[in-house]
């Protein structure tokens, strides 16, 4: 009896846990599914950005940029969708030098928001520094210091949402590696909507990856 009791207690505990963290269900409370018109409509009013006068007919991706995102000038955002449904969203954001300083904020606000990550680690190397790396250094040389950590939270379906999302944070080079010079780290973070695009997680093993060539502002 006293075991079943403790189980129902941790089971109790562990709902009123879950209960309190949130579950991303789009992206500055546009939801995953959305049409691309509505999407950039409410970025250009809650995150400033720049709204193109015409949407383009076909495309899975799109490029706004303008505004402001966690008290942080953004560089850009990337939207994708699926069949003309929101699936995902990518702000790049200006950080003045700072870029790990601006990544551990964002990451500690996250936290709050989401509850502990799933897991940190550092960014990718470049090829190039795959091969600096594989060159036997000499006897004396300190190893130069780089800069990239990503850091991610996985959300899997439950009985109340099936839906999974993915988000995540990057501090790294602008192709999404490490790099020596912190000046030019940039931080960008992802939501995800894996249950329209079950790949995402290879993000995770490379961030920098491209996908579709977006669809530029110049180019509508």
């Amino acid at each position: 009896m006293p075991r079943l009791f403790t189980a129902l207690t941790f089971l109790l505990c562990s709902t009123a846990v879950a209960d309190k963290i949130q579950r991303p269900t789009g992206f500055l409370s546009v939801p995953f599914g959305s049409a691309p018109a509505e999407v950039v409509r409410m970025l250009g009013s809650r995150g400033g950005a720049t709204v193109p006068e015409e949407m383009p007919s076909t495309f899975n991706k799109l490029e706004l940029t303008g505004g402001n995102f966690a008290g942080q000038e953004v560089v850009k955002w990337t939207l994708e969708f699926v069949d003309r449904k929101f699936a995902a969203a990518a702000v790049t954001l200006k950080t003045e030098g700072n870029g790990m300083a601006v990544y551990q904020e964002l990451k500690q606000n996250l936290i709050a928001k989401y509850g502990p990550a799933v897991g940190e680690k550092k960014a990718g190397k470049s090829d190039a520094d795959k091969k600096k790396q594989g060159t036997p250094a000499n006897n004396g040389t300190r190893r130069e210091e780089t800069y990239g950590k990503v850091v991610f939270w996985k959300f899997e379906p439950t009985l109340a949402d099936k839906s999974r999302s993915l988000i995540i944070c990057t501090g790294a080079g602008p192709d999404g590696n490490e790099v020596a010079d912190e000046s030019k780290v940039q931080v960008t973070l992802q939501y995800i909507d894996e249950t329209r695009i079950p790949t995402a997680a290879k993000r995770l093993t490379n961030p920098g990856a491209k996908t579709a060539p977006p669809v530029k502002k110049e180019d509508l």
